[in-house]
């Protein structure tokens, strides 16, 4: 019984004394996992941030560019029936669309489906102007018409994704 004393006095604190070193140890690696992690993330986003943000630039200047009322501004009309007219804008529109396509990366989901919805829903709003009028009138004519629908519309589908992009825009920051 005395030896097994003897063996208790010397082994059992060597067993708590490892514990505490193998516990302790385990912690400040977990911690040091996580802060390298951490680090990394945060070097990412150093890099990503810019990328993002500049996406959020282009995509919200397609939307001003496509607007009805911008569009209809940008684009000459003068010496040309609806037709050509009605082409030209829808000429300008997939263009615009198909320069900023790769931008989608760079943003959630939610804001490349607006930005989809809204460059839908012009070409709609437009080639619904056009079916108004008939191929052989003014383009000056389609642009009064376009101009018109736009003032009856409460929020055009481009206001709607911009202010997608500018709240995706505070959440980077």
């Amino acid at each position: 019984m005395n030896e097994v004393l003897e063996i208790l006095k010397y082994t059992l604190p060597a067993i708590i004394t490892g514990g505490t070193a193998y516990l302790l140890m385990d912690r400040m690696l977990s911690r040091k996992e996580k802060n390298t992690l951490l680090r990394l993330k945060l070097d990412g986003k150093k890099v990503t941030d810019p990328l993002r943000l500049q996406a959020i630039e282009r995509l919200t200047l397609l939307m001003e560019r496509i607007s009805p009322a911008s569009l209809v501004m940008r684009v000459p009309h003068q010496h040309l029936t609806s037709g050509q007219f009605h082409a030209e804008l829808l000429r300008s529109i997939r263009n615009e669309y198909d320069h900023n396509i790769t931008q989608q990366v760079y943003v959630s989901h939610q804001a490349w489906e607006a930005v989809k919805n809204a460059r839908e829903e012009t070409t709609k709003l437009i080639n619904y102007a056009y079916s108004q009028l008939g191929n052989l009138e003014k383009g000056s004519d389609l642009a009064h018409v376009i101009l018109e629908m736009t003032m009856n519309v409460e929020k055009l589908p481009t206001d709607v994704a911009t202010f997608i992009l500018r709240e995706e825009a505070r959440q980077i920051y």
